[in-house]
């Protein structure tokens, strides 16, 4: 028996109670008219994969239609998590980003009915064309992904997003069409990669069509002459069984994209989507012509349909438990067939079907959120049947290996059983830090996942599972019950958060980057934070060659979980300018601890923890400042502020009542957070304020902004307009355009060597046409591509200085550029 087999058997053994990533949140149960659509559902046997590049670049309309209205297996494999974007909610940037944006992708599923896969390419940021985007992310390993969600999902249909041409818009968008019609053909072909076929076959679709988008067509011409050669779909149904249009839906799906600012009105009314052929067989009215999605195409099965028609006509929406012995019996004919892939998917619909027509309440509730390896875990079980229908919970196995409880219980219409039991974690057991993330790959394009099996998935499996054994008219089935934490909100309610696994303790610096200004001694802090009580050790500080600390290493004591002790360390940097790391590194009978604790905790979606590494960088740079005084006034999150703060810098932050004359007067600079424009209203208000500042003396700086929708507003005081123009490769070559302008000369005089180490990008959303009163600096471009001189705009203004910039200050200052921090202080020492 193959590998693969196994799988399927074990697929089919089990009612698998939580759909993957979206376990800690609170149960919901279907109404009966969703009961009757996955009674349908069950009786086609189609699959569909939508491929694209990024969260948000699925047609959430396109998914909501094909799962819900023709009900096959849907999936989005987003090839990036999405880490290099902007995020419009809150602070978190790059791997936090990522893990927030899974999250919104798992959550938009859970409304659209698609199911949700990834590779292991890293959002590095924008990218302009595919040859940069495959150098980064290493196009073999990305490939060899895509093949195997392709083996794994066994897809009808694969649709892209993107055409594999500049169209797409982006060099990710169009590396996602070139990869789907490689791994299109390679996953057929047993020659590549032939390491997965140890728990895969190969599979080969029928075919792969693009979804053309409008605004990749280049005009409507060319729309209309290739319109007869497009497959039309109008997904603008509406679907009474679940109240509502694939629009309305589509929107709910989209509006999860919260960090994107990518909230979406519903539409009702037909709504037509058009797809171009690209490989395979060529399709004539329908995507899936061709493909035989009924139980034909399974071996054995053609007495099934008959059995699903017969369980659907014995439905009762009033007591959906009434057809429990028709629906047994679909499962019982499934389990008799041929080991196959559609066995394995439609034995775990049926049985996912038993627990919602008996109404079954199967839970497992930890006493809290977080343990350390050694602790006891405190589990609370409850089981309730909801219907008039016999069930028997006959035994349950807790988390950790530990031995089965027999039970012999029979759970009588609507007669709650409740019980609890102890069990340990093991000192071996690993702590749940989010698979991909397990090895910090700083600016690479590959996150590093060691097993094969992991690779795709959105998120770890839960930390702690209780295996229920039931009997159900006599038929027996194991129920896998994710173990979760519950507490009540006073705002909220039910609040439902994931069982971690974590470190003893944890340490955590105080900043993630230390800027030295020269070669004096300087104090780091280090917090200790102990997750169980009585925990002693010492901790000490792991510095790169050339930097000293003092002393070499604390004690600590910390008497009760959650308790902290902080350290302080007196660190001196090389008297060279150079660069290093730092890691805090707590020490307990012999094993090290350099891991601190992160919660990422939004309403609409589960909260999360993490363990990141308690490191830091240290920068030591020449730096000379002028002015004191900095007013911020924040955009999309960024980080910036604090990294002011690390060079000396007061810096308050504004709300939109601070900016008034009186407030601002006193500022040395105001700096504007990116994209203030777009994510404050309120601000274009304010604009005649700020340039009265900048009138009376003031420095106004303004990172970059997209393009201002409000007609005739502008964001300086005399006209430019805003481009999509980027430089997204980081070391292209920058050159001085105006050596003398007191941008470059003072208080720090800049060379070509301050922009040497960027990271991610060098700008983005560069001005155009703008007013000649405004001076450039600098100019760069990406390989190919045609100067761009506006990185920096500035122009006197009355007794001021207004500066707009599209430098990307908001990723180089964060990451310690030296050169950044140099350049930027300049910005902010104009006329001082």
């Amino acid at each position: 028996m193959t590998g693969m087999n196994v799988k399927y058997i074990l697929f089919a053994a089990v009612v698998v109670l939580w759909p993957g990533g979206i376990y800690a949140q609170a149960p919901r149960q279907p109404a009966s008219s969703e009961i009757l659509q996955k009674i349908d559902k069950l009786n086609v046997l189609g699959s569909v994969l939508y491929f694209a590049a990024h969260p948000d670049d699925e047609n959430t309309g396109f998914i909501a239609f094909m799962a819900n209205e023709r009900k096959y297996e849907t999936f989005y494999l987003s090839l990036t998590r999405g880490d290099g974007g902007q995020n419009l909610i809150g602070p978190e940037m790059r791997e936090l980003l990522g893990m927030i944006r899974t999250r919104e992708l798992l959550q938009a599923r859970r409304i659209d009915g698609g199911k949700q896969y990834f590779t292991r390419a890293n959002d590095f940021g924008y990218s302009k064309n595919p040859e940069e985007t495959m150098e980064v992310w290493d196009r073999e390993a990305v490939l060899a992904d895509a093949v195997w969600i392709i083996r794994k999902t066994r897809p009808d249909v694969i649709v892209t997003r993107f055409p594999p041409d500049a169209r797409a818009g982006h060099g990710h968008h169009t590396a996602s069409a070139m990869l789907a019609a490689e791994a299109f053909e390679a996953a057929g072909d047993p020659d590549k990669f032939p390491g997965q076929l140890k728990y895969v076959k190969t599979w080969k679709p029928k075919r792969l069509m693009w979804n053309i988008s409008m605004w990749s067509v280049r005009n409507r011409e060319e729309y209309v002459r290739n319109a007869g050669n497009y497959i039309k779909l109008d997904i603008g149904k509406y679907n009474p069984r679940l109240g509502s249009s694939y629009g309305e839906m589509a929107a709910r799906s989209r509006s999860m994209h919260k960090s994107q600012g990518f909230g979406a009105v519903g539409s009702r009314g037909t709504d037509v989507e058009y797809f171009e052929h690209v490989k395979g067989e060529k399709a004539g009215s329908d995507l899936l012509d061709g493909v035989n999605t009924k139980w034909d195409r399974v071996e054995g099965a053609g007495h099934i349909p008959g059995l699903i028609d017969a369980l659907k006509k014995e439905f009762d929406a009033e007591n959906p438990s009434a057809a429990i012995p028709a629906l047994l019996r679909v499962r019982a004919a499934i389990s008799a067939l041929p080991d196959s892939y559609w066995k394995g998917v439609k034995q775990a619909e049926t049985e996912a079907l038993v627990g919602d027509m008996l109404g079954l309440y199967l839970e497992a509730v930890a006493g809290r959120s977080l343990y350390t390896p050694g602790q006891s875990f405190d589990i609370s079980l409850e089981a309730i049947n909801r219907s008039g229908y016999p069930v028997i919970l006959k035994s349950w196995s807790g988390p950790f290996a530990r031995a089965d409880s027999v039970v012999n219980r029979e759970l009588k219409e609507n007669e709650g059983f409740k019980t609890g039991f102890a069990s340990v974690v093991p000192w071996d057991q690993p702590m749940s830090q989010p698979y991909w993330l397990t090895r910090d790959i700083g600016y690479a394009g590959l996150f590093e996942v060691d097993d094969q099996q992991q690779i795709g998935i959105p998120e770890n499996a839960p930390a702690a599972i209780v295996n229920m054994q039931l009997s159900v008219g006599g038929t027996e089935l194991s129920c896998k019950v994710p173990v979760v934490f519950k507490k009540r909100d006073p705002v909220r309610g039910e609040v439902y958060e994931p069982v971690v696994i974590s470190p003893p303790v944890y340490t955590s610096l105080g900043n993630d980057v230390y800027m030295f200004k020269d070669d004096k001694p300087r104090t780091l802090t280090v917090t200790v934070t102990a997750a169980e009580d009585n925990r002693k050790g010492r901790v000490r500080l792991k510095l790169a060659p050339g930097w000293k600390s003092a002393p070499a290493h604390a004690d600590f004591d910390i008497a009760g979980r959650g308790g902290t002790q902080t350290v302080r360390f007196v660190v001196t940097p090389p008297a060279k300018t150079g660069e290093g790391e730092v890691v805090a590194i707590a020490e307990i009978n012999g094993d090290e601890f350099d891991r601190g604790l992160g919660v990422i905790d939004y309403e609409h979606i589960p909260r999360q923890v993490y363990f990141p590494q308690s490191k830091g960088r240290l920068v030591r740079l020449d730096l000379a400042t002028k002015g004191h005084r900095i007013g911020y006034i924040h955009g999309a999150g960024d980080a910036v502020p604090a990294s002011l703060q690390e060079v000396g810098y007061q810096v308050t932050i504004l709300e939109d009542r601070d900016i008034e004359p009186h407030a601002l007067k006193d500022f040395d600079a105001v700096i504007l957070g990116v994209r203030a424009y777009n994510t404050r209203p309120a601000l274009l208000q304010k604009q005649a304020v700020l340039l009265e500042y900048v009138n009376q003396g003031g420095n106004l700086i303004v990172q970059y902004n997209t393009g201002i929708e409000q007609p005739g507003a502008a964001p300086g005081p005399y006209p430019f307009d805003i481009s999509r123009e980027r430089v997204s490769v980081e070391d292209a070559e920058v050159r001085i355009l105006d050596p003398q302008s007191p941008v470059l000369t003072g208080p720090n005089k800049i060379t070509a060597a301050d922009f040497d180490g960027w990271v991610q990008e060098r700008g983005l959303y560069f001005p155009a046409n703008w007013d000649e009163r405004y001076k450039v600096v600098i100019s760069s471009n990406d390989p190919g591509g045609a100067p761009l001189d506006s990185g920096i705009l500035y122009a006197r203004y009355g007794k001021g200085y207004y500066i707009y910039s599209s430098l990307s200050w908001f990723r180089e200052l964060p990451a310690g550029v030296p050169g950044a921090y140099r350049l930027f202080v300049n910005l902010i020492s104009l006329g001082k």
